[in-house]
């Protein structure tokens, strides 16, 4: 097995791969980058690569993964993280040890390059195999060290009477108050480890904001102050998340959870093969004291969702987050858990070992 970084002329065989690995657990989604994965990848950092396997040179690709790098809030200050994702390997070359042992070997001497102590990266909570395998601090593998248990929220798109908060006026944004959008987020940010650093040119850059503009965002004002932020951000042009299979509990309830989906207000759940009409509630910050504020721009989002056509939107919280919990107990919502892991090799220890026990927000539109 050889590992190469691949070029454009391996689009088409990394989208089939997407395509035919869903992750394990019991709902199997895929995250599907129509038409061109190097869109998607653009949007996770300012330096994106994607590792390819082939038996042989020209062969086939059996395997992937991704380092992309960027800089985030940590602990107070900015800094240069890495983020590891889309590991696959296709069905037939699955089980072998020793090809995973290789593709870290290959990532390591990436990581020669210095440009980030560590990195981050997330698994769903129930794909108990490949946690046992990382987990396992096999010779020759970068230490993973779980960091915190993260909650996706898909909420239900609806129209319907806006959630007001005390004192609180909600306005959509223009160019000419985008800084305000900064500010707000770098206040969240420097209280909430591994949030992004977004500044006013990373937000309206083509590449590392594609599809979000200036009007997507939501303000929440109060006293004439912004105390909150959030986006209403579509992807579906370039990454789509696709329904491949449900487990046997799952596809024999199926069709009585979504025979009572309109009178819960969740969403329903699609045939398989179907792409979810879904988009990301993203860049969600609020001041210590504005969690309010927060769910009234939530609820204004689920009325501009809907009124897009749109079924449900997604946002995501570290499970101990106030503002995460406030958000489940306001709305009706499923809930996807996956684990935030830490990945480091020797030189990044001492890095590590230095992280407060702060409450850590990443972006999960960027994951």
């Amino acid at each position: 097995m050889r590992f190469d970084l691949a070029t454009a002329a391996d689009d088409a065989a990394i989208r089939g791969l997407l395509r035919a690995t869903p992750l394990a657990g019991e709902v199997g989604l895929t995250f599907e980058r129509e038409p061109d994965s190097a869109l998607a990848g653009g949007i996770q950092g300012d330096v994106h690569q994607t590792l390819v396997a082939r038996e042989e040179a020209g062969g086939p690709i059996i395997g992937m993964g991704s380092r992309s790098l960027l800089e985030l809030w940590v602990d107070g200050a900015p800094a240069r993280v890495g983020y590891l994702s889309q590991l696959r390997v296709d069905a037939a070359h699955r089980g072998h040890p020793r090809g995973v042992l290789k593709a870290y070997r290959f990532l390591r001497e990436l990581h020669g390059d210095g440009a980030v102590p560590y990195y981050l990266t997330t698994i769903v909570a129930d794909n108990r195999t490949a946690r046992r395998l990382l987990e396992a601090d096999l010779p020759g593998m970068p230490r993973y060290r779980a960091l915190d248990r993260l909650v996706t929220l898909a909420l239900p798109a609806r129209t319907g009477r806006a959630r007001g908060a005390a004192g609180v006026a909600i306005e959509r944004v223009g160019v000419e108050t985008l800084d305000d959008v900064v500010a707000c987020l770098e206040r969240h940010g420097r209280r909430h480890p591994f949030a992004p650093r977004w500044t006013r040119a990373t937000l309206l850059c083509p590449r590392r904001a594609r599809g979000l503009a200036p009007g997507d965002f939501l303000l929440a004002r109060r006293g004439g102050r912004a105390v909150a932020c959030l986006a209403l951000w579509d992807q579906r042009a370039f990454k789509q998340t696709v329904v491949r299979r449900y487990g046997p509990r799952t596809r024999l309830l199926r069709p009585l959870l979504n025979a009572a989906a309109p009178l819960l207000g969740i969403p329903a759940l699609p045939r398989c093969g179907e792409p979810l009409r879904s988009a990301f509630a993203s860049h969600a910050a609020a001041d210590a004291d504005a969690g309010d504020a927060l769910v009234a721009l939530v609820a204004a989002a689920l009325g501009s969702a809907a009124a897009r056509g749109l079924e449900s939107l997604a946002i995501g919280f570290a499970e101990r987050d106030p503002l995460g919990r406030a958000v489940a107990a306001a709305f009706p919502c499923r809930r996807y858990a996956s684990i935030l892991y830490t990945v480091h090799w020797e030189d990044g220890a001492e890095a590590v070992a230095r992280l407060g026990g702060r409450i850590p927000h990443p972006e999960v539109a960027i994951l």
